[in-house]
């Protein structure tokens, strides 16, 4: 839900909380209405069966939705473990060619990393952290042409390549990863459920001509706090339920502590 990514989370909660009584506010002056025109216009048990629905078809919408969300956010999570066994690797390996190539590799992974973990505190650096990645990209791969040319020992080289190649593939699949969002159209169909849902509920509330402010604010709240984790698992780089980035985290001390 991109639409949503330049409101906090609070006045996102907040908004829609207050934008669900105010519609069941609406609904039940629409039932009270009908009640002026024709007593007997709720007392229908279809009005109950037509609630009810509604509020069944909004906590599976949400359900449905959440289910995406958490796949794609343990997608972003393993990504993150990939890479870093990835980056690992090819660390590693770059120990096995000459050691002025070997320096500058591991110092380029170095700073790959660095970046890497840059965007988490501060995700307004992504498009310039992922432009300083694909130079380093082009600088190992550099590095793994230079060696090909000096005729550098064939099985060992392949090692290496192979390495730096899971470098970069990997590196695109997590960007695809954390480029892939819900569907608008889904978060429209989600509001428009909500809102819907509500205006029901407000309408089946008049039925006795009392308004019944608590009730439904606890059913607001604890919908809105779904519709809020749902939104906050879609915002990758930002909210409260971040991708764990400890792996890469760990993998910085290790390649420090092994410095010369």
């Amino acid at each position: 839900m991109i639409i949503l990514d330049r409101v906090p989370l609070w006045a996102v909660y907040f908004g829609t909380v207050v934008i669900a009584l105010l519609v069941a506010e609406v609904g039940y002056r629409i039932g009270m209405w009908q009640q002026r025109r024709d007593p007997s216009a709720l007392e229908s048990p279809l009005t109950g069966i037509v609630v009810g629905g509604m509020l069944g078809l909004m906590a599976f919408l949400l359900a449905f939705t959440i289910g995406i969300a958490i796949s794609q956010h343990n997608n972003r999570k393993a990504m993150v473990v990939s890479e870093a066994n990835a980056i690992g690797t090819a660390y590693l390996r770059a120990g096995l060619i000459g050691d002025s190539v070997r320096d500058a590799s591991r110092d380029l992974m170095r700073q790959y990393v660095d970046l890497r973990l840059a965007v988490q505190s501060d995700p307004t650096q992504l498009e310039s952290v992922l432009a300083h990645s694909e130079e380093i990209h082009s600088e190992l791969w550099a590095i793994v042409e230079e060696n090909i040319r000096q005729g550098s020992d064939p099985e060992i080289l392949a090692l290496y390549v192979e390495s730096i190649n899971d470098v970069i593939d990997v590196h695109s699949l997590r960007l695809a990863a954390i480029t892939l969002r819900l569907p608008q159209l889904l978060g429209a169909v989600m509001y428009a459920t909500i809102i819907l849902s509500f205006l029901l509920v407000g309408i089946a509330s008049s039925s006795d001509g009392k308004r019944h402010l608590v009730p439904i604010l606890l059913l607001a709240l604890s919908f809105v706090a779904v519709l809020i984790i749902i939104v906050d698992l879609d915002r990758p780089q930002e909210g409260l339920l971040n991708v764990n980035q400890a792996a890469l985290y760990d993998l910085l001390q290790q390649m420090k502590s092994s410095t010369p």
